[in-house]
């Protein structure tokens, strides 16, 4: 098996320990505190699950290696088709399970109207100021222009000067640290492009060796990161404590140093498997839906503990459930209905590897 092609499944275990950072920081923390979930009142718990916030950052910096991986070889067409299979069926199956229950329960806080519902289904919808039906939708929004970046460099045939394209992200994000501009965090993801560098030259430097540039990169990135997540610290965070941040991110760092230099491996197995298989799916269905189940349980069981139980486990049912039955039979059609079947079978060895 060549470098390309290898399966990264401690990619997959990181995945899904950044899912289950910010599921917990959404039900121990930030729901509770928003007074979206009664009776969840456990200080001690909450002063942990705060930071769970930050596994976002790591699911950008996954993004940015596992989708310059994707990129390696693949023309415009293919990449576009693989990234709109891999997340529109699940997503889609989300907008719908989470609207429609909000429709259901007539649960005011997160219902949303049938126009806002249909810009919805393009996740795009904060492009004409739109609530998404699902908070943590934002930074699906964020990964799809950074999709839509790596697009444009693969229809320019610009793969070969990458790095110094990433380096102009950077350059980007310090002005907006500097002078935060709403445009360039919208539109350029400026906020978070320390951490999709970060990603990309991490594979860069597993798969093509260490450069004097890259780490110049990724210590430019690693800088910017810290500075732009310490910024954000006293708000999403929940007042969290500047150090506990830098030491996270600064771990996040290190893990991936660790598989960069190849000094970190797992072998395949269920766990890694499973981790990878339902990240995607139950970070898409958790929130508000999540929210809305505790609810109605809470209301009917007088046990706080039990009832987050059997919320979680439910999320995790519902989430093998669209793997199964929708991701799997309807991921694969989709990509050949966006990419052409001859186009689709030469590419298919490339499917999995994201």
């Amino acid at each position: 098996m060549s470098k390309s092609a290898h399966r990264f499944h401690e990619i997959d275990l990181l995945r899904g320990i950044a899912c289950a950072s910010v599921l917990l920081f959404h039900f121990l923390s930030r729901a509770p505190q928003a007074g979206w979930m009664s009776h969840v009142d456990y200080p001690q718990i909450e002063a942990v699950m705060r930071y769970g916030y930050l596994g976002v950052h790591l699911f950008f910096v996954i993004s940015g290696f596992v989708i310059l991986m994707s990129a390696q070889g693949a023309t415009p067409r293919q990449f576009f088709a693989s990234r709109v299979a891999r997340l529109f069926p699940a997503f889609w199956v989300a907008v719908c399970l989470t609207a429609g229950t909000a429709w259901w329960l007539g649960e005011s806080r997160f219902a949303v109207s049938l126009p806002h519902f249909l810009v919805n289904l393009s996740m795009l919808p904060h492009w004409f100021n739109i609530p998404f039906v699902d908070g943590a939708y934002w930074s699906l929004a964020v990964e799809l222009h950074f999709y839509a970046y790596i697009w444009i460099v693969l229809r320019l045939q610009q793969m070969r000067r990458i790095e110094w394209l990433m380096l102009a992200w950077l350059a980007v994000a310090l002005v907006d640290l500097i002078r935060p501009a709403w445009p360039l965090e919208l539109w350029l993801d400026a906020k978070w492009a320390p951490l999709f560098v970060a990603g990309g030259m991490f594979y860069l430097i597993r798969t093509q060796g260490l450069t004097l540039r890259r780490v110049l990169l990724l210590l430019a990135s690693y800088g910017l990161a810290l500075a732009s997540a310490l910024r954000e610290s006293g708000g999403e965070g929940g007042q969290a404590n500047p150090w506990i941040v830098v030491a996270i991110i600064t771990v996040i760092y290190l893990i991936f140093t660790a598989i960069a230099f190849d000094r970190w491996r797992l072998p395949a197995s269920r766990l890694t498997f499973w981790a990878g298989a339902l990240t995607y799916p139950v970070y898409v269905i958790h929130q508000f839906f999540g929210i809305m189940l505790y609810q109605q349980l809470r209301a009917q069981i007088d046990n706080t503990p039990l009832v987050l139980a059997v919320v979680i486990a439910l999320v995790l049912v519902l989430a093998v459930a669209i793997h199964v039955w929708i991701e799997k039979p309807f991921g694969p059609r989709l990509r050949r209905w966006v990419e052409g079947k001859a186009a689709a079978s030469a590419g298919s060895v490339k499917a999995g590897r994201a």
